[in-house]
């Protein structure tokens, strides 16, 4: 989950059932959760209904009664980074194509052995201007992602030229490392711009900083290399880019390339299965008293998903789904 933001429950379906009911395995998983989060809860449809639920005493779910508010949502940081690598990589490395995933777990632990140890080096700039790691957070908290971010910058001094190098010479740290003379540079460019959410505005860039390392290094930088491509003709490491959907005023990330036919191949069915449970969860939206702002905020949903959905192969089943969405929504709203 985000920095600032926990999960309020859990959400599934029992499809082919006349009535809602709760299973034992859905009263161990909320239980399970509860531990971790007081209050969360259980939703439970079967395509037509839906029951919420919540753990009562001597740990047994009650059924609950729900209301539809729009919440408050907490401002954030917005942060970015834009770096350029050189990866000088060793040919026997690159020489095993088919097991690639090691070779890119190899790149992901350098990288994050580089970022971590680096991190105390990095510099704020907003607008320009270095910004104090004692400076307050609360004049720089947003709602938009379409403002000024905060800037992530590596100072110069640790830099070869203008870029970052790394070597990788080995794919496991216990092997022996073998420094040849036979080795490849490829290029990569680390690109980010997230939303760290902040619950308590009253805090310093220094204590934040710690949230702002797990979403920007953990959460989204090796997310991306573990799911890169590596285009060995021109010697470059493509990284998918951030997409980001506007689910209620809370912003839902995802990965996509820029070129289509990279999504085909590596993100088309997991993006579609994502899209289709987003789908499906609006489609329980039927139940929700009508007003304006709900109105809105489907229908800014909706175009989002419209839009993402022309980036993959399936963007016809997904249009359909979309267009049925559509139409159940406006019979209620």
């Amino acid at each position: 989950m985000p920095q600032g933001i926990g999960p309020i429950g859990i959400y599934h379906s029992h499809p082919f059932s006349s009535e809602i009911f709760h299973s034992h395995t859905d009263d161990a998983t909320l239980l399970s959760l509860s531990n971790q989060f007081p209050n969360c809860i259980s939703i439970v449809t079967n395509g037509e209904k839906i029951n919420f639920y919540q753990m009562g005493l001597n740990s047994k779910p009650e059924e609950i009664q729900a209301e539809f508010i729009d919440p408050d949502i907490p401002k954030f940081l917005l942060i970015s980074i834009d770096e350029d690598l050189n990866l000088i990589i060793n040919n026997n490395l690159l020489n095993n194509k088919s097991d690639e995933n090691r070779l890119k777990i190899a790149i992901l632990n350098k990288l994050r052995d580089y970022l971590e140890e680096i991190w105390i080096k990095f510099e704020f700039l907003y607008d320009n201007s270095k910004v104090p790691k004692n400076d307050s957070i609360n004049p720089y908290l947003v709602d938009k992602l379409t403002v000024e971010p905060i800037h992530l910058i590596i100072p110069e001094k640790f830099k070869d030229g203008n870029k970052i190098k790394l070597i990788i010479d080995r794919i496991d740290e216990s092997e022996e490392s073998k420094i040849e003379n036979n080795q490849t540079c490829f290029n990569l460019n680390i690109k980010a711009k997230i939303p760290i959410y902040i619950t308590n505005e009253n805090q310093t860039f220094q204590r934040v900083s710690q949230a702002i390392k797990t979403e920007l290094i953990s959460n989204n930088i090796l997310q991306k290399i573990y799911n890169c491509v590596i285009d060995y003709d021109k010697n470059i490491i493509i990284t998918p880019d951030d997409y980001y959907l506007n689910f209620f005023r809370f912003y839902i990330r995802v990965l996509c390339f820029n070129k289509k036919e990279l999504n085909e191949t590596e993100f088309s069915l997991k993006n579609f299965e994502i899209l289709l449970k987003l789908i499906a969860l609006f489609e329980n939206f039927k139940y929700m008293e009508s007003n304006d702002k709900i109105r809105n905020q489907i229908s800014m949903f909706i175009k989002n998903l419209k839009k993402f959905s022309k980036k993959f192969r399936r963007q016809n089943q997904l249009k359909n789904r979309i267009e049925n969405l559509k139409k159940n929504i406006k019979q209620h709203f």
